[in-house]
């Protein structure tokens, strides 16, 4: 019966509901206080009814938290990704803080690209290793071929695999999620069918925008254990503004391909935080409220700043001048001769109206004031000069937010040497997770798709490959993003060979840290400059280190070595002093 009364009551006045359930749950704190360690002092709003505090719903600091228990999905329900998508688009656009934090992730995530190495695995191919060389430069000389061509590999013909890298990232942090779909088209002149079609996340929805359903999430396909199958995509933008009379339809995209069981279509993540969770949140959702304040207050500082930078004045007037109306003449332009012994203005003594003055603040602006009016000088004490430790200060817990310290989205580095490293080393971090991401969502698929393109058509004899463990083998390759940089280059570098001389690194890892570049391709190409330097004669090892010099033939074509360049230029050998 007291449950029937409830409902009854919640559905009439769902307010007095919810005091009926705290008091409710008050009083039986109350009543177990004993046995639940509730405080023996106090009234009856500080006793806890639940071992943990956080889970307290009596607490004052607790009674007004109320909190649903959802899944991945319904915590994140389709209405509240659109607007937040559409609030993430429009912060980057209009607030600096915004589109700063966004442009550094892209920018140090991605950068000019994330270059391809092929590195196969000669080992399980029974290979040697100059043959597993000679076959890396010729995938790695295939893939550019391809990636490095707008045409070949960009659906839209417009960037070349890296810029698609950078806007995939981009639209994915933007957004939540963003899809990638691998349609295959030839263009004349052409050599690859293989094509990338990056998707924005508002046209992936379930068709008709019918409700979620077992097995179909917002517009994506789902399997019993909760892989993806396929995804629905929207023939056009629901935000379009073209006409049209085509109404929108939907297509299916499976998610892997039938005989080779390769992803076809790339789902690119933001975040992914929740076991179960199909679609992504925007970088930015959990800072937009505070960020929007921060911005409007922003707004406000500047412009009183403006105004208090002009020369402000508050004009006080005198007897004002009235017309039978009860108007002040001098806002409409009539200038009187003076008042009547009534008070009136004799409305024969005006002289004919003239254009109205406009009283406005301007960069110096002197206005001619009627007689007993007063000029009264204002101070609004502009520029605030709070506005910066508080702004600072609301970046901080923003940047913390976004794993991305204020030094970093600022680009303000104005500690000490130790406290900026340590702000790029944590912003790094970020990075290089983000990176791998990138790495395992996008750039690992496409590669292989291509090597699958470029086997099927018979431009690369790969034995054994339709076996996965050896097409595995082949399709292994590193990802080299631009590099980290150094506050010091020197102290890095001398870091760098104490890391290695004590084995806890080596070369490939300091290499690639501070150039981003492998280390067989550094190495590669120092073993070529030296034996060049050693054929044209131009290098000399002494025990100082490497001397270069450029040669002088002999008249007969021999070439004359000439002394070391140091003991040439030593003042103190006394042949040269003579």
């Amino acid at each position: 019966m007291t449950s029937v009364i409830n409902r009854a009551i919640a559905h009439i006045a769902p307010g007095i509901a919810v005091k009926r359930e705290l008091e409710r749950l008050r009083f039986k704190s109350l009543e177990n206080a004993g046995a639940i360690g509730a405080t023996a002092t106090g009234d009856g709003a500080n006793f806890r009814e639940t071992r943990w505090p956080g889970a307290s719903r009596v607490l004052r600091s607790m009674a007004s938290w109320f909190a649903a228990l959802g899944s991945g999905t319904s915590d994140l329900n389709l209405s509240e990704q659109r607007t937040l998508r559409a609030r993430s688009r429009d912060a980057i656009r209009a607030f600096p803080i915004a589109r700063a934090a966004m442009t550094r992730a892209r920018t140090n995530i991605v950068g000019t690209g994330l270059i391809c190495r092929p590195s196969v695995d000669y080992v399980t191919l029974g290979i040697t290793a100059d043959e597993a060389e000679a076959l890396n430069s010729q995938l790695q000389a295939s893939w550019e071929r391809w990636a490095e061509d707008a045409l070949e590999c960009d659906a839209e013909a417009t960037l070349d695999f890296y810029g698609l890298q950078s806007l995939a990232v981009f639209s994915a942090m933007l957004s939540g999620d963003c899809i990638a779909l691998t349609p295959w088209v030839e263009r004349q002149g052409g050599v690859s069918g293989l094509k990338v079609q990056l998707i924005e996340a508002d046209r992936l929805e379930t068709p008709e925008q019918q409700p979620d359903r077992a097995g179909l999430i917002n517009g994506v396909a789902l399997d019993d254990l909760g892989a993806p199958v396929g995804y629905w995509i929207r023939s056009n933008h629901p935000g379009d503004a073209l006409i049209t009379q085509q109404p929108p339809t939907w297509t299916f995209h499976p998610a892997f391909g039938e005989e080779t069981g390769r992803r076809r279509v790339m789902h690119i993540w933001n975040d992914k935080e929740r076991p179960g969770q199909v679609r992504g949140a925007p970088f930015l959702a959990p800072i937009l409220e505070p960020l929007r304040q921060l911005s409007k207050w922003t707004d406000n500082e500047l412009m009183a700043a403006v105004i208090s930078a002009m020369f402000t004045v508050f004009i006080e007037k005198g007897q004002d001048v009235l017309d039978p109306n009860g108007n002040a003449l001098s806002a409409f332009g009539g200038v009187p001769a003076g008042p009547t012994a009534t008070g009136q203005v004799d409305q024969s003594t005006l002289v004919p109206p003239v254009p109205a003055q406009n009283v406005a603040l301007g960069n110096g602006a002197v206005i001619e004031l009627a007689n007993g009016d007063k000029a009264n000088f204002a101070n609004p004490a502009r520029p605030n000069a709070q506005f910066d430790p508080f702004f600072v200060a609301m970046v901080k817990q923003m940047g913390a937010s976004l794993e991305m310290p204020s030094d970093e989205i600022l680009l303000t580095y104005a500690g000490s040497y130790t406290a900026a490293r340590a702000a790029m080393l944590q912003a790094w971090r970020f990075y290089t997770g983000r990176r791998a991401r990138t790495v395992q969502q996008f750039c690992d698929p496409i590669y292989g798709l291509r090597l699958d393109e470029e086997v099927a058509t018979g431009r690369i004899r790969l034995p054994g490959y339709s076996d996965p463990i050896r097409r595995r083998a082949y399709s292994r390759c590193v990802w080299i993003g631009p590099a980290r940089g150094a506050m010091d280059e020197l102290k890095e570098a001398q870091a760098a060979e104490k890391r290695i001389a004590i084995g806890v690194s080596n070369e490939s890892i300091e290499c690639a840290a501070m150039t981003g570049e492998s280390r067989d391709a550094v190495y590669d190409q120092q073993v070529r400059e030296i034996n060049q330097r050693k054929r044209d004669q131009t290098w000399e090892l002494r025990p100082t280190g490497v001397v270069r010099y450029t040669p002088i033939d002999n008249p007969d074509g021999t070439p004359v070595t000439p002394s070391d360049p140091a003991e040439a230029d030593n003042p103190e050998d006394p042949e040269q002093q003579e």
